[in-house]
This record gives C-alpha cells, structure tokens and sequence, in this order.
C-alpha cells in the first residue's frame, strides 16, 4: 500500500512479482501473493511459471497461467508470464509462447534477470514467430546500453526491463 500512496496521481504504473525468482511455488501460493499484490496497489503482475513442470510435459503449467490470467483480468490487471529463455531450447520457446498465448496471457517475458543470461534478439525474434495478435513481448534481463534495447525493439520487443534505464535514456 506504501508504494500505491507515495505514487499518488502520478501516472506512474505499479507492478509486482509472483513465483519470482524460480517459479517453484505451488499455484495456490502465486495465486495468494497475486490476490495480495491486487490489492495493495498492483497494476501488472509478473508470474515467473515453474520451468520444471514445462519440461515435463504435463499440462499443469498451461492451467496454472490460465487460473493467474484469470485472477488478473478478473481484477483488470495485465499479467506477464516470465518463461526464462535461458534455460529453453528454441523449440520449447516456441511452444511455451504458444502456451502462454493460449492461457490468456498479456505479455510473454524473457528473464527474471536471475537466470545465467537475459533477454537476447534470436530468443525475441522465436516469440514473435510464434505470438498470437494482442499478445506483448516483454526482453527483460541482461539490456544494459541503447543499442542493446533498440535491438529488442526492433526484433519484436513491445517492453524492455532493465536495471540501466537511466542509463539507457542518457545515451
């Protein structure tokens, strides 16, 4: 609630985590910290889905997006999946883009920034090929310089996350 009440009128969007930074908590738990987040304040809320339940092929991981996309639009919130990219080949990029688009998600995320590398242009153009209309690319972990985010950009990138947005908009 600090946070809602220090930014006041301002036009400024307040967004927060669920699952973060491994995804491993049982859906009932990111459904909680959702619910909370809600109702602190929370205008976005970024799900980090649980990498090993992808791999291993067993459809949780679609139901467990759809129930948070849900809760957010239930709530008229935008909901983020994080998929970490560096620990997917280029086929399961593909097909956990093709999941999240499925369960109703508003935007496909890279990186929570904790995995060994972040966001990278060949992983951005994957989710692109393979995104449904209205569905937002987030390249989030590892963007440090100008050219590194216009590069997203330009790859399909409709967000960029980043630690040096000061950084960033100096250069």
């Amino acid at each position: 609630m600090r946070a809602k009440r220090e930014i006041g009128r301002e036009n400024i969007i307040l967004v927060t985590v669920a699952g973060f930074p491994l995804g491993y908590n049982m859906t009932e738990t990111k459904l909680d910290e959702m619910k909370r987040a809600i109702d602190n304040g929370a205008d976005e809320l970024d799900v980090v889905w649980n990498v090993s339940s992808f791999k291993t092929g067993i459809p949780w991981t679609k139901i467990e997006i759809a129930k948070c996309g849900k809760l957010a639009h239930d709530h008229q919130k935008l909901v983020k999946v994080i998929i970490e990219t560096a620990y997917l080949s280029d086929d399961e990029i593909i097909t956990a883009t093709k999941i999240c688009c499925d369960a109703g998600v508003d935007f496909v995320k890279t990186s929570t920034g904790f995995a060994p590398t972040g966001a990278s242009v060949e992983h951005i153009r994957l989710i692109k090929s393979s995104i449904m209309p209205g569905v937002g690319i987030k390249a989030s972990g590892g963007i440090k310089t100008k050219a590194q985010a216009i590069a997203m950009i330009e790859a399909g990138a409709s967000r960029i996350g980043t630690s040096a947005g000061i950084k960033i908009v100096s250069e």
